[in-house]
């Protein structure tokens, strides 16, 4: 189809005239069927079955019609304002070039997920926190954004100014997430010393004689700071309605204790046995989709596709490759896995939605907003072809 003409459809869904995808493979949260998908004003007014293409409506050939999907947790908006270490970009420049490979992956509502608190003497995160915050509301306020950016705060609580940084942020009318994070060798995402040895050597830059004092002084803010400070954290998030998740949970006292303090994810696990004690309590446990695409941890923790084989996999968040989020939700329906590919697809859109409380998203159902993405498949690899947020394309 010319180029000329999808933009007039697109002119044409935003002057309220309805917008029709029609024979599509489309994967609603209970089914896969050749059918159509209508659109008015950003929000689905019918899902049909058949393969006839009405005049007037797109035929996507075939192609996977999936609902855009919902990431939950993305470092990336801060890998584009530090492109390279040193070197400071513009933030709403950032974030717009961010925006783009996110929308371009198919992700229609993004988490950029920010760190507060400081595990290592890098000031860079800490001096662009607010920058970037900043940048993504006046990008929402401005319309100049493909997809819609949500705020995720990563909390780190072994840091002593942890409170005083979060608290002017906690108010923040983009904020509908936040996460408790505790990096500390010997525990969680570090149980090996020398691998967290060569993060902060390699990462971090830390010289390597000054890795065992850090050790020692993580340890000690572990067990002065962690504790009371994870408390705060979520007390101040449930005050204003904001969900809390639990970050590399390893053990089972970490699982209760997070669960005693309301949260309500499990965020990356790192053991088997977090992962059976979260469902046991009732919260949704997320993993990253590169770990599924590259087939483990580059921590070498728990694999997603372990959690997935065991029925423990909830919620897929890029982490920090967005395109990873399609290739892993269909890498979910391979024969080793056996996910049906509905199943794989709320993994990736409909249990992120409604984790974060946003209900008006994450499915193809009448109703919903109207987040499409069209998708061909080229052997293993899947091909975004067209995105459509709240009815308007945007990819």
């Amino acid at each position: 189809m010319l180029q000329e003409d999808l933009l007039d459809r697109q002119a044409a869904a935003e002057a309220g005239i309805p917008l029709r995808l029609a024979n599509a493979q489309v994967v609603t949260a209970d089914a896969s069927f050749r059918g159509s998908v209508t659109a008015v004003d950003g929000v689905i007014v019918a899902v049909e079955e058949g393969g006839k293409v009405p005049a007037g409506a797109i035929d996507c050939a075939g192609e996977l019609l999936l609902p855009g999907l919902v990431d939950l947790h993305t470092d990336h908006c801060e890998r584009h304002a530090v492109p390279r270490p040193g070197v400071h970009w513009d933030p709403l420049q950032a974030a717009i070039a961010h925006d783009a490979q996110v929308a371009a992956s198919g992700i229609t509502t993004v988490f950029d997920s920010l760190v507060v608190g400081l595990r290592d003497a890098d000031q860079t995160r800490r001096d662009l926190l607010g920058a970037i915050m900043a940048a993504v509301e006046k990008g929402e306020a401005l319309g100049l954004f493909r997809s819609q950016h949500l705020l995720h705060l990563r909390c780190e609580v072994t840091d002593p100014t942890l409170l005083d940084q979060i608290a002017p942020h906690m108010d923040h009318p983009l904020l509908q997430l936040v996460s408790v994070m505790e990096h500390t060798v010997g525990q969680r995402q570090f149980p090996d010393a020398e691998k967290y040895k060569e993060v902060l050597t390699k990462l971090f830059h830390v010289p390597e004689d000054q890795v065992e004092e850090r050790f020692r002084r993580d340890a000690e803010a572990s067990r002065t700071f962690a504790p009371t400070y994870r408390e705060a954290v979520c007390r101040m998030a449930k005050e204003r309605g904001i969900p809390v998740a639990a970050h590399d949970d390893e053990t089972l006292e970490h699982v209760e204790e997070a669960a005693r303090l309301g949260m309500t994810m499990s965020e990356f696990p790192t053991t088997l046995l977090a992962a059976e004690a979260a469902r046991e309590r009732g919260m949704l446990t997320i993993m990253g989709a590169p770990n599924v695409v590259k087939g483990g941890s580059q921590s070498g923790n728990l694999s997603a596709l372990e959690l997935a084989k065991a029925g423990l996999l909830d919620v897929l968040a890029s982490d920090y490759v967005p395109i990873s989020m399609l290739a892993a939700t269909l890498r979910l329906t391979e024969p080793d896995v056996g996910m049906t590919l509905p199943e794989a697809v709320k993994i990736a859109s409909l249990n992120a939605a409604r984790a974060a409380g946003l209900d008006d998203r994450g499915e193809i159902a009448i109703g919903k907003r109207a987040d499409f993405i069209r998708v061909r498949k080229v052997d293993a690899h899947p091909v975004v072809r067209t995105v459509y947020a709240a009815g308007k394309r945007v990819a």
